[in-house]
């Protein structure tokens, strides 16, 4: 997902994309924290909002807030996104593409996971 907003970012207008990638990609980037470092599996992650709740409940980020306001972000703006009721801006897709990358570096780096990734083949 982030590789796909890496091309999505050079060249396109597809704003709603890479808003939609970046967050799926903070979302995978949690949950595979979650199933690396505790004794859940991908199974129990069902609903969208109990892998915020669970990383917001184990106090991954030192800003205890994190987690909050990307589900804040979730609840309130996502689906406008989704359905096309409004459109995100350009500076609005990037902040969110370099947030997933700096939450999914984050967790990588968290849970010592860098044989797992290849994140490190960007291009």
């Amino acid at each position: 997902m982030l590789g796909t907003c890496r091309q999505l970012r050079q060249g396109t207008n597809n704003y709603v994309s890479i808003v939609e990638l970046s967050f799926n990609a903070i979302e995978r980037s949690f949950q595979f924290y979650l199933v690396e470092m505790t004794a859940a599996e991908s199974a129990d992650y069902i609903k969208h909002e109990e892998v915020f709740d669970d990383i917001a409940v184990r106090n991954v980020f030192s800003d205890e807030d994190v987690a909050g306001r990307i589900e804040a972000f979730r609840s309130e703006h996502r689906a406008r996104f989704y359905y096309d009721i409004d459109r995100p801006g350009r500076d609005f897709a990037m902040a969110m593409h370099d947030l997933a990358e700096e939450i999914h570096q984050y967790l990588v780096e968290f849970a010592d996971a860098h044989s797992r990734c290849s994140c490190d083949d960007r291009k």
